[in-house]
Formats: structure tokens, sequence, C-alpha cells
């Protein structure tokens, strides 16, 4: 089974291919071209086909409103139109899933001036919120891109579409049937 995951959240673009459960290609992108531009553009750069693939999966957020909205929509369509299922995945869970740091850990992204995060303890990953000064407990993770200098951990480089991909790639397995398109909105901070 193959399956095509994107990643539209911020200034940066990535994109994966899984196959049979394990990822066979991985394209990232810091560009000053707009997703909607950029999308299409690469698809037929790299040779993408969608309809070689048996399922979708892209980042809902957190991240940049209108980039997660391009991405979104692009996928959403190209899922409706071939008939195939999309999965979905948030950035902070993925970081929190995968970045092996015991818990409590706490997972951060800046978003415009905001610093947005989320908590997993023992009993398991909280809700996402925006950080407001609050004292944080556990150890922090954040992109070095974001600039939050207080981080513990600072990761130069996180493939969130790869993490997301594999993640939805169990899902497909799993025989889960995808989102319902027509109600698929991106996170909303």
């Amino acid at each position: 089974m193959r399956l095509l995951s994107i990643d539209t959240s911020f200034s940066f673009f990535n994109l994966s291919v899984v196959e049979d459960g394990k990822i066979s290609m991985l394209y990232y992108e810091d560009s000053k071209k707009k997703s909607l531009e950029l999308l299409p553009t690469l698809l037929n750069k790299l040779d993408i086909k969608p309809e070689d693939f048996d399922a979708f999966s892209l980042s809902v957020g957190v991240g940049y409103t209108t980039p997660l909205r391009i991405g979104i929509t692009f996928l959403k369509t190209i899922a409706f139109l071939t008939q195939k299922p999309l999965y979905t995945y948030e950035n902070l869970e993925l970081m929190l899933r995968y970045v092996p740091v015991p818990a409590p850990k706490i997972a951060l992204l800046r978003v415009s001036s905001h610093i947005i995060y989320r908590v997993q303890n023992q009993k398991g990953i909280g809700p996402i919120k925006r950080w407001k000064g609050e004292p944080l407990e556990g150890t922090t993770i954040a992109l070095r891109s974001h600039s939050i200098d207080f981080a513990d951990l600072q990761l130069d480089f996180f493939p969130f579409s790869a993490y997301g991909g594999l993640l939805s790639y169990e899902r497909l397995k799993a025989g889960e049937p995808g989102v319902d398109l027509f109600s698929l909105e991106p996170c909303y901070i």
C-alpha cells in the first residue's frame, strides 16, 4: 500500500511517500513560493501521480491558517476525485509521540507571535493551548527555527509529513475509513 503525506503548516513544505509501512521518499523545501503555486508543480516535478496512491494524509495544524487551508483544500480535492481515503495528523501530537523523551514533556511551536503547546504526561496527551507565560513542567521540545529559546530540546528538523504519514499508514492498514472530506478544517487556536 502507498500513501502520500503533505505538510503545509509553516513556510517550509514537506512531503513524504510511505510504501508498505516504510518511508520511501521525503522531500523538504523552504521556499518563498506560496503553497498553491508549489503543490501542483512539485507533484509534477517529483513524478507523483495521485492515482498511484491508496490513501492520502496531511497536517491540520497547528500552523499558519492560509497555507494549512490551501494544503487541506488541495488534498481534499484529490481524495474526492480519486475516491481514496484521507487521514489527518496534528503537529504537536506528532512531536510528543515521536521525540524520544520521557513524560512529562511539552511540544511547542510558534505561530506568528504566539507559542502554541501541548503536554504529554502519564495520563496521556492534553489539549492544544496558547502559552501565556505559565510555568511548564517537563521537558520542552521546539523547532530551532521557531526561536523558542527556553526550550530544553531544540530540533533542527522534524519531518511532520513523514511521521504523520507513518501514523496514517497504520490507520489505513487497520481499516479506518479516513476523515469526512466535507467537514475537515484546520486546527484553529
